[in-house]
């Protein structure tokens, strides 16, 4: 007689795989404990045993897309181990657009989130860069990976989308507007974002130089 099939056991990370799952096809909106406990097949109490509210699921699944992000690297030098980080929190982001909120607006507070930022701080810190300017470098690189992304990859609805004109307003006024224009549609924001991100580094390597005469 054929046994019938046990039901996979609850667990935080089959519940954060399950948010990140309707987050990704319904937006941030649809995270509820009863939303979950539909998709996983239990009562929405269950899910208490695991999470304790839905803070700690936002807080997961802040948690569960940087988990995409590798581990860094002892190789190299701290300029790449940066660059690639901050390229592959870009992809994660890219792959999941609609958490890009809770990156803008959360901080990492789960251990797995926090290892992350640890690993960021230590780079910082092995290169030369003091507990304050370290902080500021890790602040504004997560700013300007997750802004750009913001600006690039999070989904609008319709009705709360503008597409500007700027063919109708005067080239006489406004020639630089009108010579963007014409180039919008071929420009890359990939390169862009590599722009940006070489900008910064550059930035950082002066503020590390900076330090090194009065070290020994």
């Amino acid at each position: 007689m054929k046994q019938p099939n046990k039901r996979e056991p609850l667990s935080r990370e089959r519940i954060l795989g399950a948010a990140l799952d309707i987050v990704d096809r319904e937006g941030l909106e649809a995270i509820s404990m009863r939303r979950l406990g539909q998709a996983l097949g239990v009562e929405a109490m269950s899910l208490y045993n695991h999470v304790p509210n839905k803070a700690a699921i936002l807080d997961g699944l802040f948690e569960t897309v940087l988990a995409e992000v590798p581990s860094a690297k002892r190789a190299g030098t701290w300029q790449v181990a940066l660059r690639e980080r901050a390229q592959a929190l870009r992809k994660a982001l890219r792959t999941h657009p609609n958490t890009l909120p809770l990156f803008a607006t959360r901080a990492a507070v789960t251990p797995g989130a926090i290892a992350h930022v640890e690993a960021v701080l230590d780079t910082l810190r092995a290169a030369g860069f003091s507990p304050d300017e370290a902080l500021s470098a890790l602040q504004v690189l997560m700013a300007f990976v997750v802004g750009h992304s913001l600006s690039s990859y999070a989904p609008q609805p319709d009705d709360a989308q503008s597409h500007p004109a700027y063919q109708q307003l005067s080239e006489k006024d406004f020639p630089r507007v009108h010579e963007i224009a014409r180039v919008l549609d071929s420009h890359d924001v990939e390169k862009e974002f590599e722009l940006g991100l070489e900008a910064m580094m550059t930035g950082l390597e002066a503020t590390q130089a900076r330090r090194k005469p009065a070290r020994k």
